[in-house]
């Protein structure tokens, strides 16, 4: 069929199909709008509102230089804290010189805190500068605090020299007078004009978002996150299990070897004595003087005889005080 010969029903597939793309293409936008709406509202957030939100400036850029899911962050070395770590803005640099203008919000940006020390109507907040942030080279690491729900702030600054920050950490005189944002703005930034801020990572007291935790996170990410923080918890608390034999041990002049002390722990470990209270004390002391009165505990260089030795003097100890108080425990 010829071009001229082709009848409005002809074309009628070929509109429908561009109608189904266009329309396919809209809903992809729309759902692509609103993921991005949904993100900026469950995110934390490091911004500088040009003229702070004046009236007369209502559509002036807002600056972010550093953001994060709220969703992705993790309980902290100390579980009682949610550490959220920043992406770095790449297009947008902060300056020393504007850290007073800067402030921590979260959905979409309501401030949670603010870095103006000049505001009085601003809750308490302090900080220290802590010299060198893990594998951060030259660049100085300084953290805040925020009143009164603490939260805190970690940031680097670069282009201040190493020499000189280190100076003022030993000095540790930076804030006998002024706040620590005046003496980084007023001093520190006026010294070096191109210096600038790399905001890290923003970290919340637990209790104080603790309905966030449970509303934002998925139920899978629930489930992951609180299994990091309950291996933490049990690492920790091993931890202190191990310090608190080594001690005694070295306490009570008995120089074991590692494999002696090693045994003593996994039998610990073995019978569930994995935290220390003050019921398990007792029983771990009990068992480590018992262990001092097995033949050959102390005295063999072979580890996998110790351990053997060990779980044998259990076995004929079986129906004692000291294995009753350790099933019961």
């Amino acid at each position: 069929m010829s071009e001229d010969n082709m009848s409005i029903s002809d074309l009628l597939p070929l509109v429908a199909a561009a109608l189904n793309d266009q329309a396919a293409a809209d809903a992809a936008k729309e759902l692509a709008v609103a993921r991005e709406e949904r993100d900026t509202s469950h995110k934390v957030e490091v911004l500088r509102a040009i003229n702070d939100g004046d009236d007369d400036d209502e559509d002036g850029d807002t600056i972010v230089y550093g953001s994060a899911l709220f969703e992705d962050g993790q309980y902290a070395s100390n579980t009682n804290l949610w550490n959220v770590t920043l992406e770095q803005n790449s297009n947008n640099i902060c300056r020393l010189a504007d850290l007073r203008d800067c402030h921590i919000c979260v959905g979409g940006g309501f401030p949670m805190a603010t870095l103006d020390d000049t505001d009085s109507s601003n809750p308490f907040f302090g900080g220290s500068i802590d010299g060198e942030w893990e594998s951060s080279g030259d660049a100085c690491e300084v953290l805040l605090c925020f009143c009164p729900h603490s939260t805190w702030l970690f940031f680097l600054i670069h282009g201040w020299p190493r020499e000189e920050w280190e100076a003022v950490i030993q000095e540790n005189d930076y804030q006998d007078e002024e706040h620590i944002i005046h003496f980084l703005v007023e001093n520190v930034a006026v010294q070096y004009p191109d210096a600038t801020v790399e905001f890290k990572e923003v970290t919340f007291a637990k209790r104080s978002i603790h309905g966030a935790l449970k509303r934002l996170l998925s139920s899978k990410r629930k489930e992951v996150v609180r299994a990091d923080r309950d291996r933490q918890i049990a690492e920790r608390d091993w931890q202190e299990v191990v310090e608190f034999v080594e001690s005694y041990l070295q306490a009570r002049g008995i120089l074991s070897e590692h494999h002696q002390t090693r045994a003593i722990l996994g039998i610990l470990w073995i019978k569930g004595f994995k935290t220390r209270t003050e019921a398990n004390d007792d029983v771990i002391l009990r068992f480590i003087a018992a262990c001092e009165q097995s033949p050959g505990v102390f005295d063999s260089d072979d580890g996998e005889e110790v351990f053997t030795t060990l779980m044998q003097y259990l076995r004929e100890q079986s129906g004692s005080d000291l294995d009753d108080h350790m099933e019961e425990s």
